[in-house]
């Protein structure tokens, strides 16, 4: 138990691969403005729990957890060196809270990982 409790704890800090928000920052460049300006947001990241079937069946549907966003909101900057007249809003989602949801294969590419080994397939505790 005394050497369980390192290892537990040691893969939790290790891996870091749950459903989560994480911080994100991009940049957003406007040829009609001649600028770019950096933002900070939130965004969803992480390793959802899945399984994957040996067969796959055409009868059968293919179901993959994804880390989504679950709620959201949408925020606007102005970004910097506009001219009169030129759009200078530029919006962007804001992720409030995460969850593993359906993979929706319109808008997320449900690949699956390598599996070649390492400390978060090997070390995942849920």
């Amino acid at each position: 138990m005394v050497l369980l409790l390192p290892m537990l704890v040691w893969a939790g800090t290790e891996c870091k691969a749950r459903c989560r928000l994480t911080n994100l920052s991009i940049t957003v460049e406007s040829d009609e403005c001649g600028s770019y300006i950096t933002i900070n947001t939130t965004a969803c990241a992480g390793l959802c729990q899945t399984q994957e079937r040996a067969y796959r069946s055409p009868m059968a549907p293919y179901i993959q957890n994804t880390c989504n966003f679950k709620d959201w909101t949408y925020e606007t900057i102005q970004l910097p060196g506009c001219a009169p007249g030129v759009d200078s809003s530029f919006t962007y989602p804001v992720a409030l809270s995460c969850e593993c949801s359906l993979c929706n294969t319109e808008v997320t590419d449900c690949g699956a990982f390598s599996m070649q080994p390492n400390s978060c397939h090997t070390h995942a505790y849920y």
